[in-house]
């Protein structure tokens, strides 16, 4: 993960920016190809057993047709998720303001970068900063989530040994692994919303920009609220994927608290690397106790983008229920033509908002807990 930051730190702004219509998609880019190829490359050295689903590519063609059956290891493969680049077109307007021959590495550690994205793209940076995201789903359970912020030159990491947030080395001098994060990183907390009514129906989710149409219909008719009432509770509504989970955390400002963050019928590597905090962050008053809670949110007649359910019931989910607990069910992903597509809308909130509890009971959404 940490190899593809450095390549992508110490190429310039040409290279980022240059079209890559070839590879993936036809607006992909260099900063996209290229963290891609890396994590790819990479994860194939550890685990060449191991399926990668990326954003530009799925799984490369490949399609897998297996039986769920999470207990039996032989048979249920490790699957690695990642979003090379989120926020990707905020990262390129930002990186137009820059001279061409100019160094990625050099222009995130100039102080001035910081308050100019957050002037124009919103903030703290620690949460909206352009990103790049792996996950692993190892036996159907969220294993580990791993997520580099390229503007705060900051790595995330949620697992079962904590969720921690520290700062990656200027340089490749240091081997950045689960030691060294344990020993210089700093602990990510997930604190309660609180007695205050009126902050828990405060959210962050994705309501479409210019040429991404669908996320605002499919959001009011999910019915988690007045559409009247929108504008009042929305506390940001074009942030990012994988670092969406962090407005819950301590990295938002204590004055602006968040009552939940929506997945609103976004594709997979938007989402995938909540589970993992969902999984392993735990109460600060009761360590036995989880601190967020998941509901998966579905309609009656659901909306489709590019042919995929963006709000998924039950029967059509990557959510199973097996033997009593639940499963991220990777045999029906891995069937797909694209898994990348796959879309879901989840509603993620602290474990004591009422008010996220009583909607996702009412409207019978299920509870995924691992």
């Amino acid at each position: 993960m940490v190899q593809f930051y450095y390549d992508f730190t110490h190429s310039t702004v040409e290279d980022a920016l240059r079209p890559i219509p070839r590879y993936g998609k036809p607006d992909t880019l260099g900063m996209d190809a290229g963290p891609e190829i890396t994590i790819c490359e990479e994860l194939g050295r550890y685990d060449n057993g191991a399926v990668v689903v990326t954003e530009e590519i799925g799984t490369g063609g490949r399609q897998f047709h297996e039986p769920f059956r999470p207990a039996d290891p032989e048979t249920f493969r490790t699957v690695f998720i990642s979003d090379p680049t989120d926020r990707s077109n905020q990262l390129k307007e930002f990186l137009t303001k820059f001279p061409k021959s100019a160094k990625i590495g050099e222009i995130m550690a100039d102080p001035k970068s910081t308050l100019i994205w957050e002037a124009e793209f919103s903030g703290p940076s620690s949460i909206s900063g352009a990103t790049s995201a792996i996950s692993c789903v190892r036996r159907g359970l969220p294993i580990f989530s791993v997520i580099v912020n390229y503007l705060t030159q900051h790595m995330v990491v949620s697992c079962a040994a904590g969720n921690m947030i520290v700062k990656l080395p200027s340089e490749r001098s240091h081997t950045v692994d689960l030691n060294y994060v344990l020993e210089h990183g700093k602990d990510i907390t997930f604190p309660d919303i609180g007695q205050d009514f009126s902050n828990m129906p405060k959210f962050v989710t994705f309501l479409g920009d210019t040429g991404k149409t669908g996320y605002l219909n499919n959001f009011n008719d999910s019915g988690l609220m007045d559409p009247t009432k929108v504008a009042e509770h929305l506390h940001y509504g074009l942030p990012g994927g994988p670092s969406r989970i962090l407005y819950l955390s301590n990295l938002q400002p204590t004055e602006a608290p968040v009552g939940f963050i929506l997945a609103n019928g976004e594709k997979i590597g938007e989402w995938i690397h909540w589970l993992a905090f969902v999984r392993f962050a735990k109460s600060m008053t009761d360590q036995s106790q989880p601190a967020l809670i998941m509901n998966e949110v579905h309609q009656e007649r659901p909306h489709t983008k590019e042919g995929i359910l963006m709000a998924t019931p039950p029967n059509y989910s990557i959510f199973r229920e097996y033997n009593g607990k639940m499963y991220i069910d990777t045999s029906y992903l891995l069937r797909m033509p694209n898994p990348s597509r796959q879309r879901e809308t989840l509603i993620v909130a602290p474990a004591d908002n009422r008010w996220a509890s009583r909607v996702s009971s009412q409207a019978l959404y299920r509870s995924i807990k691992f």
